[in-house]
């Protein structure tokens, strides 16, 4: 489920009374008339479109239905990782009215109060991008929201749940599945990772209690019992994850979760509990198996902390699972049959090898 959707509408309906839908059209499987039927269905006055980079030409591809074929009066805003990396190039498509960049919940929010009420005045909305007489006005970056709690959890109520289910790779039991983001950021600064261009590089932890409370609602009231923690490194606060996985165990929640770790982030204690908590995987970026590779990208991990973390998941009973990289800066086909070795060595559950791809908004993009 795409949660930061369900956060902007959440956030939004709290604090204005209107009108909300969201359409996944991936999910359902929509064609391009598949996805013009449902914005005439609906009617809609704006419409908020989530954009990573590889999707962008059926972003513009739907600006384009939505501005000629059936509204030009529709106001379009599209924000997440791409036009947050590229603002001023994604702006200036003539079809796209504005761009929220960076963490949207409240940019969205103060922008939509004033097109409900008629104004104009758009200069004072932080982190929004948009154009004026013809020409992009870029107004400033929108600072982070310092307390997650206080955003709404996710509003699940506005998705189809049955549409939504674990990768293969990440399937821990078979109890209905959802995601989760207990945390924003991460602290770390490897060359290809878009994370700091969304988030910087800061890291904001939501309570325990927080996250314990949408736990619960999840379970109570639709039914999720498998969980996909998302946050870059949920067991970087050691001190959290540990209160986290005692409230689960305290409660009894009987639930199976999977979450990402770091090679140096993980202990024996953390991992005991994890297990306890329902943790039933735990996945890594390993990315190589050269050091001179993980130099390079700034891994600011070594190989041997990589086996020694696979080696405590293996040792308390949770599955192993880790992604590695080919083609990043420094790579030759000796080092590529290293990761290859490395990934054999280890008692993974599974692995994945992915394609080094240099995002815009990362550092390997611009070395690239």
């Amino acid at each position: 489920m795409p949660l930061g959707l369900a956060y902007l509408a959440s956030y939004l309906r709290e604090r204005i009374n209107c009108d909300l839908a969201v359409v996944d059209a991936e999910a359902r499987g929509l064609n391009y008339e598949g996805i013009k039927q449902a914005i005439i269905a609906h009617q809609p006055d704006l419409i908020g479109i989530t954009c990573p980079t590889p999707t962008m030409d059926h972003v513009f591809r739907t600006a384009e239905i939505i501005k000629k074929e059936i509204d030009p009066k529709i106001t379009i805003v599209v924000g997440g990782v791409h036009p947050t990396a590229l603002p001023l190039e994604t702006i200036k498509n003539p079809l796209i009215d504005f761009v929220v960049a960076g963490e949207g919940e409240i940019t969205f929010y103060e922008l939509i109060k004033k097109l409900m009420a008629g104004q104009k005045d758009f200069e004072a909305i932080s982190g929004l991008y948009f154009k004026k007489d013809g020409q992009v006005i870029a107004n400033p970056p929108r600072g982070f929201i310092a307390d997650l709690d206080i955003i709404p959890y996710p509003a699940r109520d506005l998705f189809d749940l049955k549409l939504y289910c674990s990768a293969p790779t990440k399937k821990v039991s078979d109890q209905p599945a959802g995601t989760i983001l207990t945390s924003r950021g991460c602290a770390y600064n490897c060359v290809h990772c878009i994370s700091r261009t969304i988030w910087g590089r800061q890291i904001r932890f939501r309570s325990t209690q927080n996250v314990m409370a949408e736990i619960e609602e999840c379970i109570n009231k639709f039914g999720i019992k498998e969980f996909n923690i998302l946050d870059d490194t949920f067991t970087l606060n050691q001190k959290r994850a540990l209160e986290i996985c005692a409230e689960i165990i305290r409660k009894k929640l009987g639930i199976a979760w999977i979450a990402f770790s770091r090679a140096n982030t993980l202990t024996d204690e953390l991992a005991e509990k994890m297990k306890l908590a329902g943790c039933k995987k735990i996945s890594f970026g390993l990315e190589s198996g050269s050091q001179a590779i993980l130099n390079l990208m700034r891994k600011q991990a070594t190989i041997e902390e990589g086996r020694r973390a696979v080696a405590v998941v293996v040792r308390h009973g949770i599955l192993a699972h880790a992604s590695f990289m080919f083609g990043n800066i420094g790579e030759t086909e000796e080092t590529i049959k290293e990761t290859v070795a490395f990934a054999k060595s280890l008692p993974l559950d599974n692995a994945t090898f992915f394609i080094t791809s240099p995002f815009p908004g990362t550092e390997l993009y611009e070395i690239a």
